[in-house]
């Protein structure tokens, strides 16, 4: 499908990206996300329908978009993901379907997701060792994540990469175990700077730890390469390593800010259209189909809204720049 003009932002930014998030309840607690109690999740009567996400996709294919991933919360805690990702994979001019997860239901459901049409995964991975894993996810067990990236990959879920958020004296010593870990199986990796929340502010400045120290550590066993960003390579800067298929990554909101190659926007599991993960514009997309409107009605609201899409975001160590995501699980990342 070529389409007739493509979503494009007042600074020229083309998305053909869109992650939307089909749940913000999460089966696991991790302590960068969300806190371990005191959150109010969206009832599943008020998400997005699977039909909802499917017409919104298709508005969204229609204007340029060809990627588009399944996130949360966790995903997998809806019975009707299947049913989601079919719908997603279907729509007219998308050509990838990953999905992000936690990884605790993916041994269970790596078959259907596969047959839905998912395409690869990204699996959150913060620790191999069990206590560890366990203490930062509140209860999280680190075999049923192996285990489902296992049978991921049986299903023909692939690549895989591994998201490892960089923690200060939590799982900066395992590195090099981390990075090994998803090699030898090659999988890629990518260690993620720890971003500012309303939810862990007060707590970020102390775990907080540069990518440039976690790449500095990785190259003292590791030759790094760099890579040109390729597809599916978004906000990371890449690098090849020498004896091995995967690829390690280094993602950077706070050392080294990435937004002028930003060409996604989110959409939250209540059907809102957000142009930043860490602006406050917000537009409803679903309210449009709930009282009586089509696909080419979200089409028209969706090139109104990116004209809203920011230039940057302002994070800050110890500092958000939102007031309105209080946890990553609200939108997924």
């Amino acid at each position: 499908m070529t389409p007739v003009q493509e979503l494009q932002d007042s600074l020229g930014r083309r998305i053909q990206y869109l992650r939307v998030s089909v749940a913000d309840a999460c089966n696991l607690r991790c302590v960068y996300c969300m806190p371990s109690s005191q959150m109010t999740f969206t009832k599943f009567s008020k998400l997005m329908s699977p039909v909802e996400i499917g017409t919104i996709v298709e508005a969204a294919a229609a204007v340029g978009t060809r990627t588009v991933r399944i996130t949360g919360g966790e995903p997998l805690t809806r019975h009707d993901i299947s049913d989601i990702a079919s719908r997603i994979a279907s729509a007219d001019g998308i050509e990838d379907v990953p999905i992000s997860t936690n990884g605790i239901f993916l041994k269970e459901k790596a078959d259907e997701l596969a047959s839905a049409g998912v395409t690869r995964a990204n699996v959150s991975i913060d620790s191999l060792k069990p206590g560890v894993f366990s203490e930062v996810t509140h209860g999280g067990d680190i075999m049923r994540v192996r285990e489902g990236i296992e049978a991921a990959v049986e299903a023909g879920i692939w690549p895989v990469k591994i998201n490892t958020v960089l923690m200060n004296g939590v799982n900066d010593g395992e590195l090099e175990e981390l990075a090994r870990y998803a090699l030898e199986r090659g999988y890629s990796i990518r260690f993620i700077e720890m971003m500012p929340l309303k939810s862990n502010v007060q707590f970020q400045p102390k775990l907080f730890y540069p990518a440039a120290r976690a790449k500095a550590e990785i190259e003292r066993h590791f030759t790094l390469t760099p890579r040109q960003a390729g597809k599916g390579s978004g906000p990371a800067v890449n690098y090849s390593v020498d004896g091995y298929e995967g690829q390690v990554g280094f993602i950077t909101p706070l050392s080294g800010n990435f937004c002028s190659r930003c060409n996604r926007v989110r959409i939250t599991s209540d059907g809102r259209l957000r142009m930043c993960l860490f602006g406050d514009d917000m537009m409803d997309l679903v309210g449009i189909l709930r009282s009586g409107g089509g696909r080419d009605d979200v089409i028209a609201k969706l090139r109104e809204a990116i004209q809203f899409k920011p230039e940057r975001h302002y994070l800050e160590v110890g500092k958000t720049s939102s007031e309105t995501l209080f946890a990553m699980s609200q939108i997924g990342g």
